[in-house]
């Protein structure tokens, strides 16, 4: 149905629904059922290239994605499925251009998740996605890159060799877009939901203020997930979105952060405490410990129905402990600059 004129991924969506309940019309149906027809190669070439095609309709549907805004209606994967469902799962982003903070910050912050058995999801991008994924590997935890273009076309193309081994050890490739879609900005920017989507949490090891992980953070508070990243300690451009997310009151993100402009309705639910809480290099047990309270919540929260805080998409609000209340940390439980 996403091949027919200006039906979009939100459309087809809204229509399968309608369809599974008998409100559309016939007209659209056939329009469909011609569609699906055509596809049969398509579907074949899928199949070949050993991908998967999994609908919103599928109980093999990833749960969490299934309560954020804009769930994709079909998901193309490649690798294993119940990766998605994994709710030990943690997303890793960053900028592209990290500096030695950067680098060192996803490392040693990867490597604990990776001991402790989460599952790290980021974006296959090259800076601190590719740290992020490759970390994950070399320390034998399973990994999930959220593409923004098709399957098959893996970008960056250097990434090719990561992407196969990502695969070989586990772990999965996942996109919203069919073979033959180019990563445009548009649709990596659209990516952001699900990688935040798919995770318990998210942490950003190092973003500027105009970084594109902003979106992702974006995502990530509508979705009410808890946002941790590195606290710097040292001033660097590269670093200034993680200085903001850490001393700003969430309410003021509209103002500061191009990529939340549009977002007003959140800022204002978000309120006056800072987003973001901070990881320390020297209390990566606390931050793990953090996790683990945001899924022991999760699981009551799901059985009782308590400490839910429920917004207009669904999502959920959780309270999670602070890990640090050292405003600068000292030097040595710094990570490298």
């Amino acid at each position: 149905m996403l091949g027919l004129p200006r039906v979009g991924p939100q459309t087809a969506l809204r229509a399968a629904i309608a369809a599974s309940i008998g409100a559309v019309s016939t007209g659209l149906l056939d329009a469909w059922r011609a569609k699906l027809a055509a596809t049969g190669e398509e579907l074949e070439r899928y199949s070949a290239s050993g991908v998967q095609l999994i609908s919103f309709f599928d109980e093999r549907y990833p749960p969490r994605l299934r309560v954020i805004h804009q769930p994709p209606p079909l998901l193309f994967v490649r690798g294993s499925l119940d990766a998605l469902s994994e709710p030990r799962s943690v997303a890793v982003i960053g900028t592209r251009e990290p500096t030695s903070f950067g680098v060192s910050a996803a490392e040693e912050i990867t490597r604990p998740l990776a001991d402790a058995g989460w599952i790290v999801v980021s974006g296959l991008a090259k800076g601190i996605d590719t740290l992020a994924h490759g970390a994950a590997l070399k320390h034998h935890t399973r990994t999930v890159a959220v593409m923004g273009g098709g399957l098959d076309r893996i970008y960056p193309a250097k990434n090719e060799e990561l992407a196969a081994a990502i695969v070989d050890q586990g772990g999965t490739l996942v996109s919203e877009q069919p073979f033959g879609t180019q990563p445009r900005a548009g649709n990596l920017i659209a990516r952001n939901r699900l990688q935040s989507g798919l995770s318990a949490a998210l942490v950003v090891a190092q973003t500027g203020v105009r970084g594109g992980s902003m979106h992702t953070v974006r995502h990530a508070a509508n979705q009410g997930r808890a946002i941790f990243v590195a606290q710097p300690h040292t001033s660097h451009r590269q670093s200034d979105g993680l200085t903001l997310l850490l001393s700003l009151p969430a309410k003021d993100l509209c103002r500061r952060v191009p990529a939340w402009k549009d977002a007003t309705a959140l800022c204002a639910r978000l309120g006056s405490r800072p987003l973001a809480q901070a990881i320390v290099k020297g209390q990566l047990a606390s931050f793990l410990d953090a996790l683990e309270s945001i899924l022991q919540d999760a699981e009551g929260s799901a059985d009782s129905g308590r400490e839910l805080l429920h917004t207009p998409h669904h999502a959920s609000l959780y309270v999670t402990p602070a890990i640090s209340t050292e405003a600068e940390p000292p030097l040595a439980l710094a990570f490298a600059d």
